[in-house]
């Protein structure tokens, strides 16, 4: 493991002392500037001396599932190894352990030591916060240590970089927390947090029950003295009367510290825990554990500290607001909706898709909308993006507006997930076509033809659509795959008016109107043979004679498709990293692009590109994902000027600026 230690320059502290100076300001939101965006409980842990023992223990007979496998890994602590436990709310409970050589005279490593972090969106702002509010903090860490995520998660990284941060000195306490950033974390879209937490407990299933930590409890001697140092922290108290000899504090929606007064050993004694039924977690405790050792009472489950490694395990039913959200929206990978969420889904096509597409999805009860009963359509769309992004960003200059709340639609992703399954179970779809994702050659002039003979009349002359949808629309053909075209022509929409052509038309006429399509997407009046190939090697700098454009970026990583228009405009030097993969290139891309997948190395693309001086630009459609995971890469091999095109290529489209697509 690799740690290296960087001050923070004197600028964030001026800026904050700035911004706390203004007689014009309104007053500080203090939970906000002392975690940002952070997500609460970061990760919990504790030390134990025989880590094969307390692996052992915690897998059978306290029903965690631990995350590498089971293979312990270097930790965020110099010197130490570690198990990791992951809940869906992106907790972590890691079982940590030090070599004796190691352990010897710290009191930070004594086994029973229990430590634990509160995640920030900015580990810089957190420690300027606390800087300037009096506190001593340790200058920002960096270090490395493998993800314990699973891979299917976008959020997760092989390698994550951390930044830590932590008070010292001999004011600090042994309940004091720390404060950590993970930089593979998008924290620019924590308001879909809730997306993924439910995503998350699809995968993350514990056979005790668990879904996330609700609470951490500490033992203080001072209550008076901790609550104001929690409150002078930035972290607001939750009003309780019923509380004697305590104090709660909120760290997000359903999750908290509880300060107890209790003279003896300060610092973390208890974790609580929310699970999806408290029965069912009891009578698994009960099977796996001696009757001393547990007990139930108060709605509560809890486990002794001396049966659980020096830290007392309670468990709770979750919330019932939050159960019956997820019961809303949950998607069953692998199974059929249930009654809940299928009719959840039900309601919100009523509201929001039946004025056009139908009450009963027939379809075209208004604007051409099509039918969402053809298995054809739905079928071809299950392995694609197609459906997604249709309804994500709409269809530019056409009755089909964007959803998703990011384009200030009223959807959240896990809301548009539900609808699309319910789709396709309303459609009785229940195999994908894997429809071919290489390109369809023909002959553009003849497919020109057949176009203006055959489909001009509903689709409209120049692919506007006039009695059915618009094919010249930018976002449709960014979309659809050339055999997903195909297969429509050759194959129609069944429930539609859309016949197939497979026995009145040629496969080179097919493959003709195909490539006709294709080459639209750049626009219905584009010039001849404005395709292009993958650039080479000398054509990755974009006008590499002329100066590099002076970007603004938000937060330091993300520039808006504005600037970046600008400086293409302008004729400025930079690089353009497609982050998805070749196929979505090929059927759209911003002109002189290189298509680098985010799941691929970019170090060979990259290896004569000046690290220092030189623009490097990266964009996907998520509109961050992708290009997100190419960006940590090129910033962990040294490259200085990288950013992420902030609204992505869907976006960029959508709002007219130049596309091309690729040979």
């Amino acid at each position: 493991m690799r740690t290296s230690t960087f001050r923070l320059v004197y600028l964030f502290s001026l800026v904050v002392l700035i911004l706390s100076c203004s007689k014009e300001q309104e007053p500080i939101d203090r939970a906000k500037a002392l975690l940002n965006r952070g997500y609460g409980i970061n990760n919990t842990t504790l030390v134990v001396e025989n880590l094969d023992s307390a692996q052992a223990y915690f897998s059978s007979k306290l029903g965690f599932q631990l995350g590498y496998g089971g293979v312990p890994k270097s930790n965020r602590y110099a010197g130490s190894v570690g198990l990791p436990i992951s809940f869906a709310d992106m907790s972590v409970l890691t079982l940590l352990h030090y070599p004796d050589s190691i352990k010897e005279g710290s009191p930070r490593h004594a086994n029973g030591q229990f430590l634990y972090s509160l995640s920030t969106s900015s580990a810089d702002s957190t420690f300027a916060w606390l800087s300037q509010e009096g506190f001593e903090a340790d200058s920002v860490e960096y270090y490395q240590v493998p993800s314990p995520y699973p891979s299917r998660n976008e959020w997760s990284d092989t390698i994550n970089i951390l930044k830590r941060t932590r008070l010292v000195g001999q004011s600090s306490t042994n309940y004091d927390p720390e404060f950590e950033e993970q930089s593979s974390f998008p924290f620019d879209r924590i308001h879909e947090f809730y997306s993924y937490y439910i995503f998350q407990r699809e995968f993350m299933r514990h056979p005790n029950g668990v879904v996330g930590i609700s609470a951490l409890e500490f033992q203080v001697n001072d209550l008076s003295l901790a609550a104001e140092r929690f409150a002078h922290m930035g972290l607001t108290e939750i009003p309780d009367s019923t509380l004697q000899n305590a104090k709660r504090f909120e760290l997000k929606p359903f999750q908290e510290v509880k300060l107890v007064q209790n003279t003896g050993k300060e610092g973390v004694i208890s974790v609580l825990f929310d699970v999806i039924q408290l029965d069912s977690t009891r009578a698994f405790l009960r099977k796996n554990l001696a009757e001393e050792a547990f007990d139930s009472k108060e709605g509560r489950v809890t486990v002794q500290a001396a049966h659980a490694f020096g830290i007392e395990l309670q468990f709770k039913q979750e919330p019932k607001e939050q159960a019956e959200q997820v019961a809303k929206l949950q998607l069953s990978f692998g199974g059929k909706l249930d009654s809940v969420a299928s009719a959840n889904a039900a309601s919100m096509y009523t509201q929001y898709c039946a004025l056009c597409h139908g009450e009963n999805r027939e379809g075209y009860a208004a604007d051409n909308a099509p039918s969402l009963k053809s298995n054809s359509l739905l079928a071809a769309s299950k392995n694609t993006n197609f459906m997604r992004y249709t309804i994500q960003y709409g269809r530019a200059n056409t009755a089909m507006g964007g959803y998703y709340e990011d384009q200030g639609g009223p959807m959240s992703y896990i809301e548009i997930e539900l609808l699309l399954k319910w789709l396709y179970e309303e459609a009785e779809v229940e195999d994908a076509l894997n429809l071919s994702r290489e390109p369809v050659t023909g002959d553009k002039e003849l497919g020109a033809q057949v176009y203006a003979t055959h489909c001009a009349a509903c689709h409209g002359a120049e692919g506007e659509g006039t009695l059915a949808p618009a094919l010249g629309n930018p976002m449709l053909l960014a979309t659809a795959t050339d055999e997903f075209l195909r297969y429509a022509i050759q194959e129609g929409r069944d429930g539609t008016p859309m016949t197939g052509f497979k026995d009145s038309l040629s496969a080179e006429e097919i493959d003709g109107v195909t490539a006709f399509l294709r080459s639209r997407a750049s626009g219905w009046n584009v010039p001849e043979g404005d395709t292009i190939s993958i650039p080479k090697a000398d054509q990755y700098v974009l006008n590499p004679t002329r100066k590099s454009p002076e970007f603004n970026l938000r937060e330091g990583l993300y520039v808006s498709a504005e600037q970046l228009d600008k400086a293409m405009k302008d004729s400025l030097q930079l690089v353009l990293l497609d982050a998805r993969s070749e196929v979505a290139w090929r059927q759209m891309h911003i002109p002189g692009a290189i298509p680098v997948p985010y799941y691929d190395d970019p170090a060979e693309v990259m290896k004569d590109i000046d690290k220092d001086n030189t623009w490097v630009i990266a964009y996907c459609a998520c509109p961050h994902a992708a290009s997100g995971q190419v960006v940590s890469k090129l910033r962990k091999m040294g490259y200085k000027k990288t950013a992420i095109m902030d609204e992505g290529i869907l976006v960029w489209a959508q709002q007219g600026y130049s596309v091309r697509n690729g040979n």
